[in-house]
């Protein structure tokens, strides 16, 4: 597949799947949703050598020839057949714990026949549930080199040479990731004739197992790869039992054993996928998902032979552009935030600017006359709370007053209470309003008193003092100003806990 010109793309890894008949290569890079494939091919080495293969593989990828100034070549990274690979897993212990590299690989196949300087030995150390493992991979010194050389010769740099068996597990990890808490699983990834079963400690390879499938009887090689790679676990002292068993690829293939029943044999839990499968493209795929020259913790048969990696190359840059814009913004915002507090600084500083003489004031004196003020405040609250609106109260009864009727006198008290102090009896608060009002023709009484009193008592201002509104000493008589009998009445407005002796509600 060539690959299409976009520029919403950033660091393509190219990565390379070698084998002796076909070459796999896969090209990932950075896009607005994540780290994605952008481009793959698959050719066959057919009628012309490996090295015109990979030219005219990596030709689209290969920067264009400047007129000045050096090219930078292209990383690229390699993934070699489990065949081409030697792996193990040996346990650490009190014996070998310093050993070098070379040491481990005799004890692992014990054999007095083969040099180990005759290979390059990479060797990653862990730790699985608590025992110490050292993970082995080795490889033909003049294999690495003359693919190192070829490579070189395309105008391109080695960074990473591995076992497809790591690229494989890569890309399935990155569709089914391990669960939670998972300490040792099983993968198995299924082609058309062949398959490979490879024991993850999280998510570091231990073992591999290529294994044939046989038409009919895929279960059964399934479960026997299941117990040879069982078997090297316990041999290299895991203790840590299989808690999950992932099977991938053959999406059509009906397993001869159900979820339940594998569970029950094994202990572990089944898990189908569909993909990655075991072929050369999936695991290409893998491959170009490493970061090798960022994070150095997978196993690489090119270390040694890798050249220097320039700082500028491995800069996060998009990382740099995003966190800078972050900050800008921030910036901006309190860069906002400071100009409003030091304006509100400013005319603070000005209104206190006018009041020169607090500055030689000594703090206590302040506190004190504070305080001083504050009770003050506070007399005066209660007073005000206490005091009773007399001219509003007189202005409310003037205004319900029939025209008829005239107020002969008043009489309103209301004396001021100290809390705290004197006697504990409630002070006397009370308005007596005396009124006289003109007998009809027939000396009855007026309809209008009624009225009069029914609106006094219906009057909000009066009723928040005095409640009580009762009408006492109702008689006839003549008044002062008048020619005729009157009748002369008082109108008693209490506080709501009193009443008025001897008065007779109208």
């Amino acid at each position: 597949m060539r690959p299409s010109r976009k520029w919403l793309r950033y660091r393509p890894a190219i990565g390379l799947v070698i084998d002796q008949q076909q070459l796999a290569m896969s090209v990932v890079a950075t896009t607005p949703l994540g780290r994605r494939e952008i481009a793959h091919d698959l050719q066959e080495c057919t009628g012309e050598s490996i090295e015109a293969t990979l030219k005219r593989m990596l030709q689209p990828w290969l920067p264009p020839p400047r007129a000045k100034g050096r090219v930078r070549q292209p990383w690229v990274q390699i993934g070699l057949p489990e065949s081409r690979i030697f792996q193990a897993t040996v346990p650490i212990t009190p014996a070998n714990r310093n050993s070098p590299p070379q040491n481990f690989f005799l004890e692992a196949v014990q054999s007095t026949n083969l040099r180990a300087e005759d290979r390059i030995i990479d060797l990653l150390k862990i730790e699985s549930n608590k025992q110490p493992l050292a993970c082995l991979s080795a490889c033909s010194r003049a294999v690495i080199v003359d693919l190192a050389e070829m490579l070189g010769r395309l105008e391109t740099r080695v960074a990473v040479i591995e076992p497809a068996a790591v690229g494989l597990l890569r890309a399935a990890v990155l569709g089914s990731p391990p669960p939670r808490g998972s300490k040792l699983s099983l993968r198995f990834f299924l082609g058309p004739r062949q398959a490979i079963g490879i024991e993850v400690a999280g998510l570091q390879p231990l073992f591999w197992h290529a294994f044939d499938l046989s038409q009919g009887g895929e279960t059964a090689s399934i479960l026997a790869a299941y117990s040879t790679l069982w078997m090297l676990g316990r041999h290299s002292r895991l203790s840590a039992p299989i808690d999950t068993v992932f099977i991938h690829g053959r999406s059509e293939l009906k397993l001869a054993i159900d979820q339940e029943a594998f569970q029950k044999r094994t202990g572990a839990r089944l898990v189908r996928s569909s993909s990655p499968d075991f072929d050369l493209p999936s695991a290409a795929l893998g491959v170009a998902l490493n970061n090798p020259l960022a994070e150095a913790d997978g196993p690489n048969l090119a270390r040694e032979l890798r050249p220097e990696v320039p700082i500028r190359e491995i800069f996060p840059w998009a990382d740099l552009v995003f966190q800078g814009a972050l900050a800008g913004g921030v910036s901006l915002l309190l860069c906002g935030v400071a100009t409003d507090v030091d304006t509100r600084f400013k005319s603070a500083r000005a209104e206190t600017a006018a009041f020169s003489w607090l500055k030689n004031q000594d703090q206590g004196k302040l506190d004190a006359e504070k305080r001083s003020l504050e009770e003050r405040i506070r007399v005066l609250e209660a007073f005000q709370q206490t005091r009773i609106g007399w001219s509003g109260q007189f202005r409310t009864i003037a205004a319900d007053t029939p025209a008829t009727t005239i107020i002969t006198s008043l009489t309103g008290e209301g004396e001021f209470e100290v809390p705290g102090k004197g006697s504990q009896a409630k002070p006397k608060t009370q308005l007596i309003v005396n009124f006289a009002t003109p007998l009809t023709e027939d000396g009855a009484m007026p309809g209008e008193i009624d009225a009069f009193i029914s609106a006094l008592r219906a009057e909000a201002s009066i009723l928040r003092y005095f409640p009580n509104i009762e009408v006492s000493g109702l008689r006839t008589g003549s008044a002062a100003n008048s020619t005729g009998k009157v009748a002369q009445y008082s109108v008693v407005c209490l506080p709501k806990t009193e009443a008025v002796k001897g008065a007779k509600p109208r």
